[in-house]
């Protein structure tokens, strides 16, 4: 069997046929991870890290705001329950009002519990399930982060 070759994903060409590079969506982005686990925020943050994002992995929402100083985050990554029962949910809500901002965020967890996922998913924000695959972390970065991108230039 042959499969004839094709561009990579990244490369696209213009009407004049031109081809580009298409400009790494992750590369100097601030994403606030938070997890009270420290293996999850050692794996998923060295990920990032590796795909170029700038990282501030706590514990909390108020180490997460201490850290970020006077920066405000591309991306909010939460695990779903966190230490002394608090709510991923809650977090990424308390997140954005002290930085005044919408700003893109999805939960991580390893419940699977059905009241779980009807939370997240009444609160409208997406879910990956722990271990998170890299390829599905980076897809879904990548898809908050364009989509940011998107508005922020509408």
């Amino acid at each position: 069997m042959v499969v004839p070759a094709a561009p990579a994903q990244s490369e696209f060409a213009d009407p004049q046929g031109v081809i580009s590079i298409a400009p790494d969506v992750l590369r100097d982005k601030l994403v606030v991870l938070i997890d009270d686990d420290t293996l999850v925020l050692d794996a998923i943050g060295g990920e990032l890290r590796k795909w170029g994002c700038r990282v501030v992995a706590t514990d909390t929402s108020d180490s997460a705001l201490a850290s970020l100083g006077a920066s405000r985050p591309d991306l909010i990554i939460s695990d779903y329950r966190l230490a002394n029962g608090q709510s991923g949910i809650a977090t990424i809500a308390r997140l954005r009002a002290a930085l005044g901002a919408d700003i893109p965020a999805f939960l991580i967890s390893g419940d699977t519990a059905p009241e779980r996922l009807r939370e997240a998913r009444a609160s409208g924000h997406h879910l990956l399930h722990k271990p998170v695959r890299p390829m599905r972390l980076r897809a879904m970065v990548s898809q908050l982060l364009q989509s940011s991108d998107v508005a922020g230039a509408a």
